[in-house]
């Protein structure tokens, strides 16, 4: 290999290197990432002879159409689910599982529906978890459920969300990473969420299934003495028709910031109309400072939107150095010999992505990304394929892992509810029914081509 294809690869491998020793530490943060990222194309900088194309490399794929559109979108998903949240879509699902008068196993497939919903109207795992465990979670142990069947709900709710919501930041990364033959368009995000649709379903149902099995075995602990309504805000609910809004757009091959903006919009007139907000609480300004959830949604995207940047600018230098050619062509020559080979690769790059970088699966989404985007377009794979395996397996191992991010968030948010109630990070690693579902059908998929579409 040259050297220029070597030097190539140090700046990245420094970052993902990094990544996974963060993830195994549990002490991931998104700007030390980015400081990460910048400090390792500096030693790629040091390292190479040719400064000029090198800088221009970076400087070429940091603007690049798959970071700025990735960029825009997340901007405005953040947005969006701040009005969401400001609108007490949260307190409103909390309502509605008591309302129902359900038992505790009853409740914790309730509890995996609703998370999956809040996560398909905000498109944020992290999000979910954090939200639910606060709220379902206490709610669920005062209604004598398991705690560990709780907690895999909760998980499992996180990852259906996160693997089909359009608004998602798996979404976003899996579809404008993934090019056309021609390398000039990238796949729509409604075209490869109705694509990967079906492979979702069957995992839910298999998801809810487990659960209704498991609870029903599982004998309930004894109830707490009741469940605390202050949180229950039914107006909330409202909210959920612009989630389904942006869903059915999206289906439709409406431009997604179309989609978002639309949804957008409906929240805002919906929940000033019903007053779940105020304008002040969206946009306000005091003492020449400007506060609100518009704001917040802005800058609590800010990092990550860097963060995606700087890696798509190393994986920029992959590529023009033709190390990323020359992977490939090893794999094709020892490893893929099929449609079906190349599938199972991908399958496999995407789980060891996942594992390896467990901290944060959109990290992992946009570290293999590039390499799942190679092998397809050289074994004509569909970009919808190669969307839907990246976006449905990235979704899997990151939500059951004991060191990954989202368990030990879901640890944290447990013990801040103050419920009385202690869970172990490896206690969920098998009720977390839904990435263990979906696994196994991505897995099946691959091998039968089941739905392959080729071009």
């Amino acid at each position: 290999m040259e050297r220029k294809a070597i030097i190539s690869i140090v700046p990245f491998g420094i970052f993902v290197v990094s990544a996974i020793g963060l993830s195994f530490t549990g002490a991931v943060d998104i700007n030390l990432l980015v400081g990460i990222g910048i400090l390792a194309m500096l030693v790629g900088a040091f390292l190479t002879k040719d400064t000029e194309s090198y800088w221009s490399t970076l400087f070429e794929f940091f603007g690049s159409k798959t970071a700025v559109t990735a960029t825009l979108l997340w901007l405005m998903v953040g947005v969006y689910g701040t009005i969401l949240k400001e609108g007490h879509i949260v307190e409103g699902l909390v309502w509605a599982a008591e309302w129902l008068h359900i038992g505790g196993t009853a409740f914790t497939v309730a509890v995996f529906l609703f998370s999956g919903l809040f996560a398909i109207s905000t498109g944020s795992g992290f999000g979910t978890i954090s939200a639910m465990s606060l709220t379902l979670f206490p709610a669920g142990i005062a209604l004598g459920a398991d705690s560990t069947l709780l907690g895999g709900a909760i998980l499992s709710g996180a990852a259906l969300g996160d693997s089909i919501a359009p608004v998602s930041d798996t979404a976003v990364i899996a579809a404008t990473t993934q090019e056309y033959e021609d390398g000039k368009t990238v796949a729509d995000i409604g075209g490869t969420v109705k694509n990967r649709l079906p492979f979702v379903l069957v995992a839910t149902a298999i998801a809810l299934g487990a659960f209704i099995l498991v609870g029903a075995l599982t004998p309930e602990p004894l109830a707490s003495a009741g469940v605390d309504h202050a949180e229950a805000y039914p107006q909330g609910l409202a909210l959920l028709p612009p989630t389904l809004v942006v869903i059915l757009l999206s289906f439709r091959r409406v431009n997604i910031f179309i989609s978002i903006f639309v949804g957008m919009l409906l929240a805002v007139v919906i929940g000033l109309s019903l007053r779940l907000f105020s304008i002040n609480e969206l946009v306000s300004i005091n003492d020449g400072k400007v506060n609100g959830a518009v704001v917040d949604g802005i800058s609590g995207m800010a990092s990550i939107c860097i963060l995606l940047m700087v890696v798509v600018s190393m994986s920029g230098l992959i590529v023009r150095s033709g190390c990323m050619e020359s992977i490939i062509k090893r794999l094709n020559k020892k490893v893929i010999s099929s449609q079906r080979g190349a599938e199972l690769t991908i399958f496999s790059l995407a789980s060891l992505a996942g594992i390896l970088i467990a901290a944060v699966n959109t990290i992992a989404n946009i570290c293999i990304a590039p390499f799942v985007n190679s092998i397809g377009k050289q074994h004509h794979l569909h970009p919808y394929r190669r969307t839907t395996l990246l976006a449905t397996i990235i979704c899997t191992f990151p939500f059951i892992l004991p060191y990954g991010g989202c368990v030990l968030l879901l640890q944290k948010g447990i013990e801040a509810s103050a419920c009385g109630v202690h869970i172990q990070a490896t206690d969920v690693f098998l009720t977390a029914f839904y990435p263990w579902a979906l696994f196994v059908v991505m897995l099946a998929v691959c091998i039968t081509g089941y739905k392959r579409i080729i071009r």
